[in-house]
């Protein structure tokens, strides 16, 4: 048999995808997954209704090419990097930073005003 016609019974598609049985049959009542009733307990599940099933259900979106080059996404960033030209310096965190030491009646450098 090939994987075309190869048929998975619940709990092996349950094993793959690492689901409780039951949620499988609970997929296959509902027709979130298509499946084939042998007998009025038993389904069948074809592996290419499984492969389906998990790219409807991918959150994962094709990469495009832009010409020729693979275009993977957004450059990532070290967050250890001090150039982010991406990052104001006014940022919500810097602004917090501000508003603590202001509390706390330190200056920029740490020290605490003697007053």
């Amino acid at each position: 048999m090939t994987t075309d016609t190869q048929f998975l019974t619940p709990k092996e598609v349950a094993e793959i995808l690492g689901v409780h049985q039951k949620t499988v049959h609970n997929w296959l009542r509902t027709g979130k997954i298509t499946g084939t009733k042998i007998s009025y307990r038993a389904w069948r599940i074809p592996h290419l209704a499984l492969e389906n099933f998990v790219a409807q259900n991918s959150n994962a979106r094709p990469r495009k090419t832009v010409q020729g080059t693979d275009a993977s996404g957004p450059e990532i960033i070290n967050p250890n990097d001090t150039m982010r030209p991406d990052v104001p310096e006014t940022s919500p965190g810097s602004k917090m930073k501000h508003y603590l030491r202001d509390i706390m009646g330190e200056d920029s450098s740490g020290n605490t005003e003697q007053g």
